[in-house]
């Protein structure tokens, strides 16, 4: 009787040793490409790490690259989420530069662009921009996210958080490739660079694209590289119908036709619905997770009876917690520049600021890479940390100049009186004694305008600048744009001006402002017709001496969400006055004040404050129509610029405003206008004005198309509604007082 004990025991010993020799199940989890959709394995992702489904090897194409890349870096499925819907990943994506980081100093002055086509020896077609989504405002960041990383698992990324591989497409080889190690930052970028979208990247000296060209869902590449037990491979490409847009339409015929199949005894694949969204639909982000998430609760049941293996989020942190300690502190005791002529590298090198004797770490090297691509000279500029031995590491740089010959195209079309047309012929080069040069041009129904400028910069660590303007601009003011027809003929102003400037000096103060002292001389006539259908001329030629202060960080010309603009000019202005036969001496001084801020709340609401002062000691003419004609003029939006509405002019006034945005869907904006000008006449202040009105933007990459309504008081011709749908971008040439 005593045997069946023992062999009971027997039994269980067996059975623990076997338990104990058995190695646990090791688990390749693959991620197909699929832009945005792609982060919906970020949510599928969380749900398995809720239910401590181990995770020991990653492998993914262009966005699953993107994700396997954070989740190898030790990045929790939460931290990937607050920085795929962080405003910094809306810029990177967009190829926007974050206004907050722009220098305004090296800005090329705002003018209405729409397109700007380079000139040069090279053929036309190394001119057009290789990308829809310029580089520059992604080279920096990738670096930044993976270059500690990169040195931590010493560029084998076998010693990361979790194995990683990534999939890019070798264009000249015609095929796929596999990286296992080298640069995070390249290997991920090249396997997301989907061709026209993005550009490509130089890897080994060739060319690498998007890695879902070729191989979208690398299970062969999971199986080959790691040979798990078991593989969960998560696949958001579209079955059939999708939306048609451009870059799906560019998908579908860059893409080579391939199977998104995983062999059942290989393990699990999960298919997920995204049909509704498009490869650039970053910001339905929450929306997108949320689908990954629910998906994967609906399939972890399914999982966990395949995948054996455990771990539980304790240990996962714990683990994530040991990787991150090993990520070095990025200190730079080298930083080179290549890729330009010697006197461009020079330049580019002199942006950053670096001395052998001073400390240098990440964010130096930040400051001075968008010092150096602020000036909008350089097409793209590559960005690599290489580690040094002596533990430190050398910022090297590949720059990549534009021509020094432009040309920019653009305007401002509208159902009103406001449209014209612009060019641009510019020359700017890259040196420590950079010159900048453009000869620029509008036309259009009521407004006319040249300008010559050219400027002089000196580089160093307290740069300035020199610089002459010129300007000859004719517009045409009319008394009525009103809704309806009009059976009187509306009466008009014309201003003609013509006026050079020396700006003598300028210079930065801050990252976003700079000063400005300038002198001036400057010819005005304003032309109109009296009610006794008299033409009469009003005439000044003035010298001026004048002091600015320009602040800039709105992330929008006529249509900002965020930011804060201020402006300030302070200006003497000497000279004379001549109407009809008499002539008189005119002198004073007058401060333009405009401040501009906006706050961004939410991804649905944003909120503007606006507000100008005018404050003059000029004495207005006798004349009230001449003193009408000759009047400041307050124009709160671009529809109303072209109005003459005696009753929002003055020689001092307040005008300030509310503007509410409600941001729609992705780019459509509801926009409101709400302002107040109270004037300032014959020392006294004056009845109120007010503006109101709405307009829906939609705003494209190169150019904003509005419909508006708005209500104006004032003038008896002006009162009343109006409204008009515009395309394009909304600035004149700069005026002299």
């Amino acid at each position: 009787m005593k045997k069946f004990p023992l062999i009971a025991l027997a039994t269980s010993l067996i059975c623990t040793f076997s338990a104990v020799a058995k190695p646990q199940q090791r688990v390749g989890l693959v991620l197909s490409g699929g832009g945005a959709k792609g982060i919906a394995h970020i949510g599928f992702i969380q749900a398995l790490e809720e239910n401590d489904v181990a995770i020991d090897y990653v492998a993914g194409t262009s966005m699953g690259a993107i994700v396997g890349g954070l989740y190898a870096s030790g990045y929790s499925p939460a931290e990937m989420m607050r920085l795929i819907t962080s405003k910094d990943f809306a810029y990177w994506s967009t190829g926007t530069i974050d206004p907050g980081l722009q220098y305004y100093f090296t800005t090329p002055q705002q003018s209405p662009k729409v397109i700007s086509l380079s000139l040069g020896n090279d053929s036309v077609a190394k001119q057009v921009p290789q990308s829809l989504i310029s580089p520059l405002s992604m080279n920096f960041p990738f670096m930044e996210l993976f270059s500690a990383e990169t040195a931590a698992c010493g560029g084998n990324f076998d010693n990361l958080f979790v194995p990683l591989r990534t999939v890019s497409s070798n264009i000249e080889a015609q095929r796929g490739e596999v990286a296992r190690g080298g640069s995070m930052s390249d290997a991920i970028r090249a396997s997301m660079s989907f061709p026209i979208v993005f550009c490509p990247i130089e890897i080994n000296d060739t060319l690498h694209y998007d890695g879902g060209l070729f191989d979208n869902f690398p299970v062969n590449v999971m199986k080959s590289e790691f040979k798990p037990d078991i593989m969960i491979g998560l696949d958001v490409h579209n079955e059939g119908t999708e939306i048609p847009t451009a870059i799906n339409q560019i998908s579908n015929l860059a893409m080579r036709p391939q199977t998104y199949y995983m062999d059942p005894k290989d393990g699990i694949h999960v298919h997920m619905d995204l049909s509704m969204y498009s490869l650039l639909d970053f910001p339905q982000a929450k929306a997108i997770y949320d689908i990954g998430y629910k998906r994967g609760l609906e399939m972890v049941d399914s999982i966990k009876s395949r995948v054996t293996a455990r771990r539980h989020q304790s240990e996962v942190t714990r683990r994530r917690g040991e990787f991150k300690k090993r990520l070095p502190k990025i200190n730079f005791s080298d930083v080179e520049v290549t890729g330009g002529t010697p006197r461009q590298n020079e330049y580019i090198l002199a942006q950053f600021l670096y001395h052998p004797d001073e400390p240098y770490d990440m964010r130096d090297a930040r400051n001075g890479y968008y010092r150096a691509i602020s000036g909008g000279k350089l097409q793209n500029m590559m960005v690599s940390a290489i580690p040094e031995k002596n533990g430190d590491f050398k910022l090297l740089m590949k720059a990549y100049p534009k021509s020094n010959w432009s040309v920019d195209l653009g305007g401002y079309i509208s159902s009103s009186t406001t449209s014209m047309l612009y060019t641009a012929v510019n020359y700017h080069n890259l040196s420590t004694r950079a010159i900048d040069a453009s000869v620029s041009a509008w036309i259009g129904q009521s407004y006319a305008a040249a300008m010559l400028n050219a400027k002089i910069r000196f580089g160093g660590k307290n740069p300035y600048s020199l610089g002459l303007q010129g300007v000859v601009s004719n517009h045409r003011f009319n008394q009525s744009e009103r809704l309806f027809y009009q059976a009187n003929e509306p009466k008009f102003v014309r201003k003609f001006e013509g006026f050079g400037r020396a700006n003598l000096f300028s210079m930065p103060l801050g990252r976003h402002a700079m000063g400005v002292v300038s002198v001036g001389y400057g010819y005005e006539r304003n032309s109109f017709i009296n009610d006794e259908l008299d033409k009469i001329k009003s005439t000044y030629k003035l010298g001026q001496l004048a002091l600015n202060y320009d602040y800039n960080t709105l992330n929008g010309i006529n249509y900002p969400t965020s930011g804060l603009e201020m402006r300030y000019a302070l200006r003497g202005i000497y000279g004379h006055h001549s109407l009809g036969e008499g002539r008189q001496t005119k002198k004073w001084v007058q401060l333009d004040a405009t401040v501009r801020k906006y706050w961004d709340f939410t991804n649905h609401f944003a909120f503007g404050l606006e507000g100008q002062l005018l404050a003059s000691t000029r004495k207005p003419s006798a004349i009230p129509e001449v003193a009408t004609a000759d009047a400041p003029t307050y124009s709160p939006t671009p529809s109303c610029y072209n109005a003459f509405n005696p009753g929002f002019r003055a020689y001092s006034f307040l005008g300030v405003g509310v503007d509410p945005v409600w941001k729609v869907v992705n780019n459509l904006q509801m926009r409101g206008a709400f302002h107040c000008f109270t004037p300032w006449r014959d020392g006294a202040v004056r009845s109120p004005e007010f503006f109101g009105e709405v307009a829906a933007v939609y705003k494209l990459k190169i150019v904003n198309l509005s419909v508006y309504a708005n209500y104006r008081s004032g003038s008896k011709a002006e009162r009343g509604w109006h409204a008009g749908v515009t395309m394009g971008i909304f600035i004149l040439a700069p005026k002299f007082i």
